[in-house]
């Protein structure tokens, strides 16, 4: 698209929408071209050629959703509207001076022009026009200055640029609340002003009473509010009595309470100087033992010393305390209790309020009385919070107590190497497990009624609440959460935070930040795996070790029963020769038939031996070879076999029969030519376990060792 090379009109701005290009000129004359094409479909001038001189130095456009918003400079100001619909345009706004800038809500329903002395309200839809010259802090500050330029943000909270008094805020839903200060009052500086009461004739006018003089609650000719003094003999009866109503402490339940107050649900409020107590029994609970629900400033009340107690038409509970006031909100399904605080930013007093000083008009409206001042609500304000469009952002992470700094290192590592709302994932030292995360909720309203729900994944088992006042483990200072957690062990976690302005209403909008804290490098896995390496070497070493051990113990424990075996044997071989010697010596004394009698008698038992061994060993390999077939062989009885065996052995027959077995299963051993089982087999045991046991017995230790020692012998 290529403009016309002889054109002597300036361009000043650009814009566009799906269908085609805008280009406006200083002569107040839009051309609308085709975006494919580059033709130019038509031009439309928003005045005439004559006030061009009024509107052409300057151009700010703003698109809509329908059309085009211009503000325009000259010798005057301007604003128009052009509709690319009907190629119409239509002036909005005129003034004598410059306008600055221009803001149009999401909506169209508002177009904000700021100005030299404040800024302009216009409605789009009825044009109606409201001049704000002068604005007014939450401190009851005038501000009179050029407004430079002007914001809208998604809150819907405005942002005010000024030339020489900085950057000011306001919000739509500030300012609920109305508050007479002590200035409104026709007293001297010296004296006080507490407002202890309230009253309203037939007439509906409303009266209220500060130390011994009453006021009448009245407006001016331009609809302000005024106090005019008026004489207790001026006023009804009725009227007095009502205003002489003593605030002092009440009884219920044997207690003294500063503030009472049983609402429509039969549900008795009950203030105290610290805490508001709570009894739902309905005064059913015999004797009165129940207790009550109690709720403190970490619970959300404003300040624990509750001075009234009030329900309004809309059975909502309203509480005045030392520090601001507090309305109650009753879930209808759960019957959670949740509070509502109003300070000065909500339009609020300023400071302490009055004990039993709260009153509701004929028309609903709610005073609230207090030192050097009252607070005053209409029933036809609407107290619905904005909401927070935000994802709360993470501003600062504190180790130890101290702020991390971006891109520093600490330790070994640089923990935040971005700033901290760009993060999404931390990671620690072992020894960095002492940790604070500061979250902002971006309420710009009211920072002092922002609440947080958070969770630290693996820590939290689940959401912790943190309001204005503060709750358990966290903190929440001019709207900033402070979450700490102290002594983490190694392991992954998230961090979980979402914020609201409505304790009863939470939306998705939820901050995630991955934390890791590693493990030292003893806790690693790695680490694991050698300790793991290390006690199975150790236990393997231990045992084989043990097993060593325990076969030199056998071994020098069957040397140590051979050698006794040797000594018994020397000594029975001692023994024999001496009673050889002895037996000798006698024959020589002694006839011969008698000594031929003794030799006849150990020659019968040799023969004996050798002929039970004889059988024994025939049948080796017959494992059911038992005594009585040994002495049915023998063609004696068991009895005399069992008598001539202990004679002649000092053993019985089954062992004798065993010995036989195991001497020759040694025999077989020492060979090595035959398994276990197999000499069990030819030895004649009923199996391989029964030959271990009797030859453990035998020879102090088991075959298959035996059969070892045999072959390292050797």
């Amino acid at each position: 698209m290529a403009l016309p090379e002889h054109e002597q009109r300036k361009l000043q701005d650009v814009n566009s929408d799906e269908r085609a290009i805008y280009l406006f000129y200083h002569t107040g004359e839009v051309a609308c071209y085709d975006p494919k094409t580059g033709k130019r479909l038509y031009e439309r001038a928003a005045y005439p050629a004559s006030e061009r001189e009024n509107f052409g130095y300057t151009s700010l456009v703003v698109k809509s959703e329908k059309g085009f918003y211009q503000l325009r400079n000259g010798r005057k100001g301007g604003l128009f509207y052009f509709n690319p619909q009907n190629r119409t345009w239509q002036k909005l706004f005129e003034q004598d001076y410059t306008l600055n800038t221009l803001i149009v809500t999401p909506q169209s329903e508002k177009a904000y022009v700021s100005c030299y002395h404040g800024f302009w309200i216009i409605d789009l839809k009825n044009g109606e026009q409201q001049y704000i010259p002068v604005l007014e802090t939450k401190k009851g500050q005038l501000v009179s200055t050029e407004v430079s330029t002007i914001f809208q943000d998604a809150q819907g909270g405005l942002w005010i640029g000024t030339f020489n008094r900085g950057l000011l805020y306001h919000h739509p839903a500030m300012h609920k609340l109305l508050n007479v200060s002590r200035t409104s009052f026709p007293v001297s500086p010296e004296e006080d002003v507490t407002v202890e009461a309230f009253a309203e004739d037939d007439d509906h006018h409303i009266y209220l009473k500060s130390h011994s003089k009453i006021y009448q609650l009245t407006t001016d000719k331009e609809g302000a509010r005024i106090l005019v003094p008026v004489s207790a003999s001026s006023i009804s009866t009725e009227t007095a009595r009502a205003l002489n109503r003593g605030s002092g402490n009440q009884s219920y339940r044997n207690q003294s309470y500063t503030a009472l107050c049983t609402d429509s649900r039969g549900w008795t409020w009950a203030g105290t100087a610290d805490g508001l107590e709570l009894f739902t029994d309905n005064g059913q609970t015999p004797d009165h033992t129940a207790s009550p629900r109690v709720f403190y400033r970490e619970n959300g009340l404003s300040n624990n010393f509750v001075q009234a107690i009030i329900e309004d038409k809309n059975n909502n509970i309203w509480v005045t305390t030392s520090n601001g006031i507090s309305r109650i909100h009753v879930h209808p399904e759960n019957q959670e209790v949740g509070f509502t605080n109003f300070n000065q930013l909500d339009g609020a007093l300023e400071g302490e309020y009055m004990q039993g000083a709260v009153f509701e008009s004929s028309d609903g409206t709610l005073y609230f009385g207090g030192i050097d001042g009252f607070t005053i609500f209409c029933p036809d304000q609407e107290l619905a919070t904005p909401g927070l469009p935000y994802r709360p952002v993470f501003t600062t992470l504190r180790l130890y107590g101290e702020k991390v700094n971006t891109g520093e290192r600490y330790g070994n590592r640089i923990i935040l190497p971005q700033a901290a709302p760009y993060t999404t994932k931390i990671e620690l030292d072992y020894n960095q497990n002492f940790l604070t995360f500061e979250c902002s909720a971006l309420n710009y309203v009211n920072s002092e009624r922002t609440y947080y729900r958070y969770q630290l994944e693996g820590i939290d088992k689940q959401w912790m609440n943190a309001f204005a006042s503060g709750q358990g483990n966290a903190t929440v200072g001019n709207g900033i959460l402070q979450a700490s957690y102290t002594n983490l062990p190694p392991g992954e976690y998230t961090f979980k935070v979402a914020a609201s302005d409505n304790l009863l209403q939470w939306n998705e909008n939820i901050t995630k930040i991955q934390v890791t804290i590693h493990a030292p490098w003893w806790k690693t896995t790695t680490a694991y795996v050698l300790y793991t390496v290390a006690l199975l070497l150790i236990v393997s070493g231990s045992i084989r070790l043990y097993i060593y051990q325990t076969k030199k113990k056998m071994e020098q424990q069957h040397k140590e029963e051979i050698l006794l075996l040797r000594i018994r044997n020397l000594i029975e071989q001692c023994n024999n020769y001496e009673a050889e010697q002895k037996n000798r010596s006698e024959k020589k004394d002694c006839p011969h038939p008698a000594c031929d009698t003794n030799a006849t008698a150990s020659d019968n038992g040799s023969a004996f031996l050798v002929q039970a061994i004889e059988l024994v060993e025939k049948n080796l390999d017959v494992s059911g070879y038992s005594v009585e077939q040994l002495s049915r062989d023998l063609c004696m009885e068991r009895t005399g076999l069992y008598r001539k065996l202990v004679t002649l052995l000092d053993q019985s027959p089954s062992l004798f029969i065993r010995n036989i077995r195991l001497q020759r299963a040694a025999q077989l051993l020492a060979e090595g030519q035959l398994s276990v089982t197999e000499i069990a087999e030819r030895t004649g045991f009923s199996s391989s376990s029964y030959l271990s046991k009797c030859f453990q017995e035998m020879y102090g230790c088991r075959p298959s060792e035996y059969a070892e020692k045999a072959k390292k012998s050797t």
